[in-house]
């Protein structure tokens, strides 16, 4: 069956990758970012998350008018300061909580309103969700409570399949301008790949690792509220 399915963070990196491949399968896809890529077969709507909870309201209202009925949400968007706790500026840290976690939250509870059935979710997160990292406290913090969004969903009314996945960094424009080191990092074609291959199946609730060094995939399954290691 063909999906309605909407990429937030979808103009690059994953997001992206995850577009091409469900257009080439033929399923409506719309992805958000701030900048169109023109990628054939997808909509694209125009969408900047900064601390403004006010314009994220309108932007949200306006996107899931636009967008409609979507049977599979994929959340990739994310922002990162580093900095200690005490050196972040107010606005960084308003944006990352809204990047990270109040919009995924505001959009996932305005599509579950308006959706004819289960609302799939696809969450991506980041190693940060369980490494704790002192000189990026702000966004470890965005990251593991967007991983226990997606458990707490789980067994909510009107939600379906729950895939978290936290790739273990990625090669994109995300490290732009800093003076990270991306040469280990996973490829984002990789990272694509292996969330449609935890997708499919029939499950409730997936938590999955990507790492690298070398590239491998470590998966959690949820079930009654234990956490069953699974090998691939």
């Amino acid at each position: 069956m063909k999906k309605n399915i909407l990429i937030v963070g979808g103009s690059s990196g994953v997001g992206l990758e995850l577009a091409r491949h469900y257009a080439c399968e033929g399923h409506r896809v719309t992805i958000t970012g701030r900048i169109d890529p023109g990628c054939v077969g997808v909509q694209f709507h125009a969408l900047s998350i900064t601390d403004d909870v006010a314009g994220l309201t309108a932007q949200l209202n306006e996107l899931v008018t636009r967008v409609g009925d979507v049977q599979t949400l994929i959340y990739c968007a994310g922002f990162l300061q580093r900095g200690s706790i005490a050196m972040l500026e107010d606005a960084a840290l308003s944006q990352m909580t809204n990047v990270g976690l109040l919009a995924p939250m505001m959009l996932i509870q305005r599509l579950v309103r308006q959706a004819s059935g289960p609302l799939k979710l696809m969450l991506v997160t980041s190693s940060s969700q369980y490494k704790p990292q002192p000189e990026m406290p702000a966004y470890c913090a965005t990251k593991a409570g967007l991983g226990m969004l997606g458990a707490a969903l789980v067994r909510g009314e009107g939600i379906g399949k729950v895939l978290v996945i936290a790739p273990s960094g990625i090669q994109t424009k995300f490290w732009a301008g800093s003076d990270t080191d991306t040469s280990t990092m996973l490829e984002p074609a990789w990272v694509a790949q292996q969330i449609v291959a935890l997708s499919s199946g029939a499950f409730k609730y997936k938590y999955a690792k990507l790492l690298r060094q070398p590239p491998s995939v470590e998966v959690v399954k949820h079930l009654d509220n234990e956490f069953l290691p699974i090998n691939l």
